[in-house]
């Protein structure tokens, strides 16, 4: 039963490559559960990432993700139907929803997830018939894959239509969301920069260890870095490499990968659950540079070497961001040779961390706006 007076949230997160939209989507609903109830629709890899916390219930929808071959949609474990997995979701979502709803919040769209456009906007369009003109918000990351302008026309229409409030989780001191979206004037007056949504700066920190942590991130992309991890370890004796492949790494890559290890001081495991503790130890980070990364990153104090995921700009674009406030060392493909590769930790050892400071606090900044929106139309 519904307690009195209490908001009821619902949240969409479909994620396509990687888990960074997820956590971002976590940490904000761990916010909103401090003032609301929050029903969170999921899609996209299993993680194991769940909340069990009073007042929030998941559904977790059949997947759906980015096929690298073909650019479209697929069910990567059952090789199914996709246009069933349309329907089984579609079903899935109605069994789900309770009703009423105060607010939707939406992750990335409509400036992502084009491609769930249709079940997005009917989403949108069902909540409105059982509960009214409701707030919609979306959170987006501030670094987005240039478009063509038109392409951008068609996101500025769809925040006019439907966006109360964009998130844009950034710190505009860093990075401004019109760098890489030429027509953020036209939304400007719905923008809201939250800061960056990070995890919780460490009230400890433990002795850092003689340890090199490779973090491959939550997708199945970046190899190239692993093997450039594994040459350089050959020639850092001194030093522990433990690499941590993506979530989507199978057993059969995971063996391919060991039987490339050349020196007795590489150890190879799965994507790592505790990763900031394990951040926390190291010497040094490597890694592709996703958003979540990048912040725990910062917020632990970690030197950092960085080598973003080839297949756009986003990742590129806000690692030189990041470069240019002395935050971590860029790595382009010519540095995963094994001898360029070692310089370039030895550089990051060696050098004074910076001690400039970034807005992290999104997730709580995120949820205050929302609770005064919904505060103001009660």
């Amino acid at each position: 039963m519904q307690e009195l007076n209490a908001k009821r949230i619902l949240y969409y997160c479909q994620s396509l490559v990687g888990v960074g939209h997820l956590a971002c989507s976590l940490r904000i609903i761990r916010e909103l559960l401090s003032h609301a109830e929050v029903d969170l629709i999921q899609g996209g890899l299993d993680t194991g990432t769940a909340l069990e916390l009073p007042r929030y219930r998941n559904l977790r929808l059949p997947t759906l993700l980015h096929d690298h071959e073909t650019g479209g949609l697929i069910d990567p474990e059952e090789n199914g139907d996709v246009k069933e997995i349309w329907k089984s979701r579609t079903d899935a979502m109605t069994r789900f929803l309770r009703w009423p709803y105060h607010a939707v919040v939406v992750e990335f769209y409509p400036f992502g997830r084009r491609r769930f456009k249709r079940e997005v906007q009917d989403l949108f369009r069902t909540v409105r018939e059982h509960c009214g003109p409701v707030p919609i918000f979306t959170s987006v990351r501030e670094v987005l894959v240039p478009r063509a302008l038109e392409t951008e026309r068609r996101m500025v229409a769809s925040v006019r239509k439907h966006i109360h409030t964009v998130f844009v989780r950034g710190d505009p001191a860093i990075v401004r969301f019109d760098e890489t979206f030429s027509l953020a004037h036209e939304i400007e007056d719905r923008l809201c920069y939250t800061g960056y949504v990070s995890s919780a700066p460490p009230q400890c920190r433990p002795t850092r260890k003689k340890q090199i942590l490779v973090s491959q991130g939550g997708g199945n992309v970046g190899r190239e870095l692993l093997e450039g991890a594994i040459g350089a370890a050959a020639l850092m004796p001194d030093y522990l490499f433990l690499l941590a492949t993506g979530s989507r790494t199978t057993q059969a890559e995971l063996d391919e990968l060991r039987q490339t290890v050349r020196s007795g001081n590489v150890e190879i495991t799965l994507f790592l659950p505790d990763f900031q503790q394990r951040l926390m130890e190291s010497a040094v980070s490597i890694s592709m540079g996703g958003d979540n990364t990048l912040l725990d990153v910062v917020t632990t104090r970690t030197p950092a070497l960085a080598y973003p995921y080839q297949g756009n700009s986003e990742q590129g674009f806000r690692i030189k961001k990041f470069a240019e406030q002395g935050l971590l060392f860029a790595l382009e493909a010519a540095d995963l040779v094994a001898e360029r590769l070692v310089g370039k930790i030895e550089q990051a050892l060696n050098a004074p961390y910076p001690t400039r400071d970034i807005a992290v606090n999104g997730a709580f900044v995120t949820s205050e706006k929302i609770k005064s929106v919904l505060a103001s139309a009660a």
